[in-house]
Order: structure tokens, then sequence, then C-alpha cells
């Protein structure tokens, strides 16, 4: 008898620490991670529907929070203000067809997780409900759960008239991006994107504010393969979801960084995201 299985025992990360599956039956149990995870990696319609849905109530969250955040609000006020309001306008529409069926979250959301001013420079930082400060670069996050399915929209904002070193990293960031986008189509490996987004940022001499790769697949788990990585030789076809993130942090100035989810086609993407992404769009008044 055989047991096929995406991981042999409780993953780690929950802090389980008992006997593996395999230690408890006589069958042999057999790892289908990977075949698991290249299931998931091509999307079907109806699950591109679900991700387009989600991303249309990340973008209402991440627009009420940009009208929220102001010099001398919170980081957590305005955050739950934003996710709250975009859940109950989801309620609203959706009513009781609604289903979250994520284990990370429900409804929608949008946020800061701490990235705010020079901590904005920290890639994964931790909410600290930081008041908002007049020349604060910002780093945003924002998403809905959709029947199980998740997207990403991130973006750099600044309060204020942006220096003259913020807008020229904000035209970096902005332009690595689309190093990224220029590369991806069906045919390409994902190694290849990250590759070009690194050799933009050698020709630019920027390498030393580099911390990441240059996205992820996203669907039913909120980070799943393939990646966008030096290191990840799977080749993109039609139907993948993936955010496309490369960043820069600067200690001195902050992150700067968008992040859009795409999904791939036969000649180019697909933009399920579609929040502006040009500084005018994102500065904010001080």
């Amino acid at each position: 008898e055989r047991i096929g299985v995406d991981y042999d025992g409780y993953p780690w990360i929950f802090g389980y620490q008992g006997p593996d599956l395999s230690e408890l039956t006589s069958a042999k149990v057999v790892r289908l991670g990977k075949a698991i995870e290249a299931q998931m990696a091509v999307k079907s319609r109806n699950e591109l529907a679900l991700i387009r849905e989600s991303c249309k109530w990340g973008n209402l969250a991440h627009r009420l929070l940009q009208k929220y955040t102001k010099v001398g609000a919170t980081e957590t006020e305005v955050s739950m203000r934003a996710g709250h309001e975009a859940t109950l306008a989801l309620m609203d529409t959706l009513g009781p067809l609604y289903r979250g069926l994520s284990m990370f979250s429900e409804g929608a959301s949008a946020g800061y997780r701490g990235q705010i001013g020079r901590n904005a420079a920290i890639p994964h930082a931790l909410a600290m409900n930081a008041t908002f400060l007049a020349g604060d670069v910002l780093v945003t996050g924002a998403g809905c759960a959709m029947w199980g399915y998740h997207s990403e929209l991130e973006r750099t904002m600044i309060i204020g008239e942006p220096s003259a070193e913020q807008r020229k990293f904000f035209g970096y960031a902005k332009e690595a991006q689309e190093v990224a986008f220029r590369q991806m189509r069906a045919g390409v490996k994902c190694s290849d994107v990250d590759k070009a987004v690194r050799a933009w940022f050698e020709e630019k001499d920027l390498t030393r504010y580099w911390k990441h790769h240059s996205g992820h697949a996203i669907g039913l788990r909120y980070h799943e393969g393939p990646f966008l990585d030096i290191g990840d030789e799977t080749v993109l076809q039609a139907g993948m979801v993936f955010t496309v993130e490369p960043g820069l942090y600067n200690p001195e100035l902050g992150g700067f960084r968008h992040s859009d989810t795409v999904a791939v086609t036969a000649d180019g993407l697909d933009f399920l995201t579609y929040y502006p992404r040009d500084l005018e769009s994102l500065t904010i008044p001080a």
C-alpha cells in the first residue's frame, strides 16, 4: 500500500513535534509536494476569475488606505479602517455568496506591515502602529481572500513633495518592475526573469540595495511555487499567476517596491491588478 502526501507529518511551521506519518503506518508514504504544486501552478479559467475578483476588492481596500493616510494618523487606525470599509462594501455587493476560505485572512485588507519611513527599507517589517510624518516613504500591501484564492497589490507612496532622491529611487523601482514585465511570457524560464532584473540592477549600480527575488506564484497559497528566482528553472506557461515585485531598499531613505498580480499569456501578461503606478498618483499631500 502507498499513501500520497504533500508533507510527511504536520509542517514544522505550526510547531508540531510529534511523529511523522511514515512512523505510524506500514504503508509506503510517498511525498507528492512537487506534483501538487505543479498542479496548482497553471490556473483554470474559473481560478483566474476568482483571483481577478480578489484583485478588485484589494484595489478598493488600497484606495481607502491611501485616502485615510495623512500626517498625524496612525498605521493601525488607517489599515483597520480601510480593510473594514472595503470588506463591508464587499459584503454589501456579494452578500451570503461570499466565502473567504483562507487560512491567511478573511475579507479585504490593506496596510503597511511596518514599512513606514526608514523602516520601509526592511522588506518584511512588522506593523508597529507608527504615526505618519511628512516625508515618509510608505510601502503598502493589499488583497482579498476570495473562495480560497489570493492576490497581491503593493505600492510605494510618499507623504508630501518627494525629494530628488525619493523620486530617483521610485523611478528605479518602477523601471525594475517593467524590466521583469518585459521578460515574462510563455516559454521563458523563471530564472531568466530574475536574471534580467539583476542585470539591470548591476547596470545601474543598484545591487547593494537589492534584497530578494523578483516575485512568486500566488493562488491558493499567498506564496507558492514557482518563483521568479535565479535558481528556479521552471518554464512559464500560459495560465500561471505571479506577483512581480523587484524592490530596492536604501537604509537612509526607505524601501521602494510595487507588486502586481499578473497572469502569463502566450505573448505576454494579463494584468490582474490595476492600481496606478506613477509617482503623482501615489503622492499623498502633507
